[in-house]
């Protein structure tokens, strides 16, 4: 009888434990209107794969909760690798900043010779649970022909979101279209 119940027991813990829905985020350009593209051969910045962190590089969100200590949602969640949505949102944001370049992401079709690339790295990508929302790490551009660094910048970002993790991923979205406007002005 003991045996039964216990098994009717976890049973009842195992139904519950899945019964507990995910929730999936992703970041998005903020702009929401595609910009008409065609390749300009003398001007391509190419964006390579973004390095992050490895606490950010995760399915599940991070929060931080001080500087010390950090949260991970386990039932909320990045739509997809979330380096690849960074270097999408990167690119999608640079499209409408610099409109007589072609912007592409790396790996390229091998039809494609770029002559710049962009390398960014981020150390810290988060929100905290008063809503502070905080982009740091850098990033450079190298014109690949002459193996030769043209440009880059250390960033820090900060910005003040609602404590609700929607919110702070929006605001995480912006902090990247500000990053974004950033390298454009200086590729200009």
């Amino acid at each position: 009888m003991k045996k039964r119940a216990l098994l009717y027991t976890l049973s009842a813990l195992i139904l519950v434990g899945c019964s507990a829905k995910s929730n999936f985020y992703q970041l998005t350009p903020t702009q929401s209107k595609h910009p008409k593209s065609y390749i300009k051969k003398d001007k391509i910045i190419a964006i390579a794969p973004i390095e992050i962190a490895d606490y950010i590089d995760k399915p599940q969100i991070i929060t931080r909760i001080d500087n010390e200590q950090l949260s991970l949602h386990e039932l909320d969640r990045w739509a997809g690798a979330i380096d690849k949505n960074i270097q999408s949102v990167i690119r999608y944001d640079l499209m409408h900043k610099l409109p007589r370049y072609t912007i592409l992401t790396k790996p390229l079709p091998e039809l494609i010779d770029n002559k710049y690339t962009l390398y960014i790295h981020i150390d810290r990508f988060d929100g905290d649970i008063n809503g502070s929302v905080v982009l740091d790490g850098r990033w450079s551009l190298i014109d690949e022909n002459e193996d030769r660094f043209i440009k880059g910048k250390n960033i820090h970002y900060k910005t003040q979101a609602n404590n609700t993790l929607p919110s702070i991923i929006s605001t995480q979205s912006k902090l990247l279209d500000r990053l974004a406007s950033d390298i454009a002005r200086e590729v200009r």
